[in-house]
């Protein structure tokens, strides 16, 4: 099977939702993912146990779009997709990359992960005549356009504000946590990863007696592994931990 068939035949098992399923399929014994150098996986069973783990926290799969793919050379693709989730608590988890694969005898022996890529992917020249007009016309139009706002009006407006992380991720932290956090001006992963455990604390004891007990040390590490999506290592440490301690 040629490469872009091979590529073809995964991507369309992610799209259809079975993510664990494409990755048991094509994916070597021995397979190394990474979205950086401090984020691996060595093999195929130790990404499908992150798979699993990230897959648990999914109550619902809204969207899984491939928008390009490209086949670099003999052995290397790159595969563009949207992934929109909605987590058990309906907070959306939406992930844009680009999914870079080294292929061998007909398996994926390398994934890297690249967050917030995109392709550019080149498409056909139109005819010179057809894009002479267009260009004109675009010209024209650009003549007879409304004088727009001024740039500093523009940028007066005030950014958005970050959408919401599911903190429940944090292990330790239960909804009712998220919730007092939340109200606390702290509602995203990153937001919590730049917290120093003194200040949570603080947050908590003022909430009430039942939730003094909790202790926050390991929440910002948590948060930022989250943040960075480093599910592989999020995960070891979890595994390690007690009631988020």
């Amino acid at each position: 099977m040629k490469l872009q068939q091979l590529v073809d035949a995964l991507d369309a098992q992610i799209i259809k939702g079975d993510i664990l399923g494409a990755f048991e399929t094509f994916a070597a014994d021995d397979c190394v993912t990474l979205s950086n150098e401090a984020d691996k996986t060595y093999s195929k069973a130790q990404k499908t146990e992150a798979l699993r783990w990230f897959l648990n926290h999914v109550a619902n799969t809204n969207r899984i779009e491939r928008f390009a793919v490209q086949v670099l050379n003999d052995n290397t693709t790159d595969s563009q997709f949207v992934f929109d989730f909605t987590d058990h608590y309906g907070r959306p988890m939406v992930y844009n990359e680009v999914i870079r694969r080294t292929w061998n005898n007909g398996k994926v022996t390398e994934e890297l992960y690249l967050m917030g890529h995109a392709l550019e992917v080149v498409k056909p020249a139109a005819k010179k005549a057809t894009a002479t007009t267009a260009k004109k016309a675009a010209e024209s139009a650009a003549d007879k356009k409304p004088a727009t706002k001024s740039a500093k009006t523009q940028t007066e407006k005030p950014a958005p504000a970050p959408a919401a992380d599911d903190l429940t991720i944090v292990e330790g932290i239960g909804p009712k946590i998220a919730e007092i956090l939340k109200a606390a001006g702290i509602a995203t992963f990153a937001q919590l990863a730049s917290s120093k455990p003194a200040a949570i604390k603080t947050i908590l004891d003022a909430a009430g007696k039942k939730f003094q007990m909790h202790d926050p040390a390991t929440w910002p590490k948590q948060a930022a592994l989250a943040r960075d999506g480093k599910t592989a290592q999020l995960a070891k440490l979890q595994g390690e931990l007690k009631a988020g301690k």
